[in-house]
């Protein structure tokens, strides 16, 4: 398969129904997961474990010591796991991919 057939198969799935439904979904949710992220990028500008600690408390996630052991290098993946369970609550029953996805927007538009 070439990488030109791939690159089409890729652009025909985002045009279908069901992608686009679950991008606008994932794009709505974006308003109500910016202040999440700029509420933990606040609490933790140094990604130390005393703040990540914090954030993990504030917003009652369980399982920080786990996220903890991750590698300095990988502490964003920690934080985006935060910001996820934290927009989950206000979103049950909503993907965890689209949760996902909608705060990856935020964080890209917050670091725009």
């Amino acid at each position: 398969m070439s990488l030109t057939s791939i690159i089409q198969k890729i652009v025909s799935f985002f045009k279908s129904g069901k992608a686009e439904a679950v991008l606008t979904e994932a794009a709505n949710l974006v308003p109500k997961a910016l202040p999440i992220v700029e509420q933990i990028a606040a609490m933790v500008p140094n990604r130390t474990d005393q703040e990540i600690l914090a954030a993990f408390q504030k917003y009652a996630v369980p399982g920080a010591a786990a996220f903890l052991a991750t590698p300095l290098a990988q502490r964003g993946y920690v934080l985006l796991h935060l910001a996820t369970e934290v927009l989950a609550n206000e979103f049950p029953g909503t993907a965890t991919n689209i949760l996902n996805t909608a705060v990856q927007f935020a964080v890209t538009g917050f670091k725009a």
